[in-house]
């Protein structure tokens, strides 16, 4: 595959999978923009893996692919898929960090497996391991280090991977995926199985309130952490612009959580993200 078409599939599989993230790249410095591309579409093929296999051993399968094939890549080897020989081009040209690639990929063997979230514990060790790192690699791509870039970003991958959680609910109760802490649901008088059985009560919406609130708690810690980061590297920090639109859209009066994704107007993201500066 030619070097244009390698990069033009891989924006195509952002863009397909993962349009806030795809859409923020673009408000990246130019140099960034094919490695923070990769790195997105690469996320979309981890995240996508459940929704094409139904047995958890098929799906360990495909993650122990990209488990070995993404150190290949990174040391220059070509493993004939566009987005694992992108993001091994990233992984040289940035110094991307292996321990939070291959996390990401770990992590997903709980959507193929477990499928239900037993504590706050767990979710937040997903989120750490999932939204988080993103955010780090994000970040290391436009060029920050350290302890700061870390603070930044645990807190982001809380504040963005909560939100998205709570969009996506009717997608993942429909392939019997339950991301909420079990304990939690059952704690407001409902269960997961509950959950799973389409029944909107008042204590998933409590558990949903709950969570709204950790998240504004997390977004508020995440930009304080941004602000002493440098102009360059804080745009990879851009897709959580769209987290407080997203979270008044989750928390409209009427909505049956698990039967409508929350959205907001396309005009009104893409002016959220272009007039951040």
């Amino acid at each position: 595959m030619h070097e244009a078409e390698r990069r033009d599939t891989v924006r195509r599989i952002a863009r397909a999978g993962d349009p806030d993230r795809a859409l923020a790249a673009l408000f990246a410095p130019r140099e960034g923009r094919d490695d923070l591309f990769a790195l997105y579409a690469f996320n979309v093929e981890l995240a996508r893996i459940p929704e094409q296999v139904k047995e958890p051993d098929l799906g360990a399968i495909r993650l122990q692919w990209w488990r070995e094939a993404i150190p290949r890549a990174g040391a220059g080897e070509a493993t004939g898929h566009p987005v694992a020989d992108a993001l091994g081009d990233a992984m040289r040209r940035r110094a991307l960090s292996r321990e939070r690639i291959a996390g990401l990929i770990d992590a997903r063997l709980f959507d193929t497996g477990t499928k239900i979230m037993p504590a706050w514990p767990s979710l937040e060790a997903y989120l750490r391991d999932t939204a988080c790192a993103l955010f780090v690699l994000a970040g290391e791509t436009l060029g920050a280090r350290g302890a700061t870039l870390d603070q930044a970003a645990s807190a982001a991958g809380i504040a963005y991977g909560l939100t998205g959680l709570m969009r996506t609910l009717p997608m993942h109760a429909a392939q019997g995926r339950v991301f909420f802490p079990a304990d939690a649901l059952i704690r407001h008088g409902t269960s997961p199985d509950r959950v799973l059985a389409g029944a909107t009560s008042e204590g998933l919406l409590a558990v949903l309130a709950e969570l709204r609130a950790k998240a504004r708690g997390a977004l508020a810690e995440a930009w304080n952490h941004v602000a002493r980061l440098d102009a360059q590297s804080r745009t990879a920090f851009l897709p959580l612009r769209v987290v407080d639109p997203y979270l008044a859209a989750l928390e409209k009066k009427g909505r049956d959580p698990l039967r409508e994704i929350a959205d907001i107007n396309p005009l009104y993201r893409f002016w959220r993200l272009a007039r951040w500066r």
